[in-house]
Parts: structure tokens; sequence; C-alpha cells
């Protein structure tokens, strides 16, 4: 009986933790946090076309790495496919968001954002790639966001960010998608990043 309780709980824990890592996949958080912070202020964007076209370059064209990957034919492990299709796409989305923002009139928040994220983008390619340090970029995403979220509007989003955080950490480790170690280099790598970005602006 017990170990028939215990295998249920495990269950609904996964399913719990699945569903945490599903609805905090960064391109869906990134959308998230552009439209709550588009209709909390008022001066976040010049235009709805402005909206729309980040909401695309850093949300829409990343998710797409896994309708993607389905209809490609399959040569290796499925998770890492999407990994790279998710890396071209993300790269290309978030390089023309960075043109448009520098050079374009953007909403000054809306381009702190954007900046920021690119310049996460480009870090964690080095620390990941050259340096050969694992990093999170769910993690990374994560922090980039929960901080834009709490700096923009304040305390009151403060508290609900930390358990999202908390729930994102928990979730990974326990689906052992990542080790403390990647979690912690990916908001690591994300926080230097967000200061850079304010000398770009």
């Amino acid at each position: 009986m017990n170990e028939n309780i215990r295998i249920q709980n495990n269950k609904v824990g996964n399913m719990l933790a699945k569903g945490i890592r599903v609805l905090t996949v960064p391109p869906l958080l990134v959308s998230s946090m552009l439209i709550i912070l588009a209709v909390s202020l008022d001066s976040f964007c010049d235009s709805a076309a402005q909206m729309v076209l980040a909401i695309v370059l850093l949300g829409f064209l990343p998710i797409l790495a896994y309708p993607i990957q389905k209809l490609l034919p399959t040569k290796g492990e499925v998770r890492e496919e999407q990994r790279n299709i998710a890396f071209v796409l993300t790269f290309t989305g978030y390089l023309t968001a960075f043109i448009l923002a520098v050079a374009g009139n953007c909403g000054r928040e809306l381009r702190y954002i954007i900046i920021s994220y690119f310049i996460s983008m480009i870090c964690l390619l080095f620390w990941n790639k050259v340096l050969h340090v694992r990093a999170s970029g769910h993690a990374c995403s994560v922090t980039g966001t929960l901080y834009f979220l709490s700096y923009f509007l304040g305390r009151q989003a403060v508290l609900p960010c930390i358990c999202i955080a908390i729930a994102v950490v928990w979730a990974s480790l326990r689906l052992k998608r990542h080790t403390i170690q990647e979690i912690f280099w990916g908001a690591a790598v994300c926080l230097p990043c967000i200061l850079l970005s304010v000398f770009i602006l």
C-alpha cells in the first residue's frame, strides 16, 4: 500500500515538474513578460507593431524549434536536435530584434530588455562552447525575465517571481534536466549581461 502511494506521489510530482518546465520555456516566458509589461506600463513600447514584432522575434520564432524538429528526420537524440534548432532560431530572432532595437526608434524599456537578452545569448554561447562550462539557458532566461518583471513592476512582483524561480529550480532538478551547478551558472551569466546592457542604451 505504502509503495503504491509512493509511486503515485512520484508520478504526480513528475507531472507537476513537467508542467512547470513547459510553462516556463524561455519563448513562452519572455512573451508573457512582454505582454504583462505592455499592459502595465504606458511607455513600454512606442506602438503595437513594435510589441507584436518583439513577441514574434523573442518568443514565436524560438518556439518553432519544437514543431520543426518533429517534421525533420530524427538523426540523434531528440532533445539535442531541439536544442540545436532552437539555438539557430533564437540567434536569428534575437539578432534581428537587437538590430531593430538599436537602429530603430524603440521604447527605452523594450530596448533594454532586447539588448539584455541578446548579450545573454552571446555570453551563454561563449560559456558553453568556448569555456566548456555548462550553463542552463532555461535558468538564464528565467532569471532575466523575473528580474525585469521585478524591476519594472516593483515590490508587488518580487514575491511571485521568487516563487516561480524556486519552482523552476525544483522542476529542473527533479527531472534531472540540469544540475544545480548548471542552474547557478545560467543565472550567473544573466545578471552581468543585464548590467552591461545599460551602457548600450
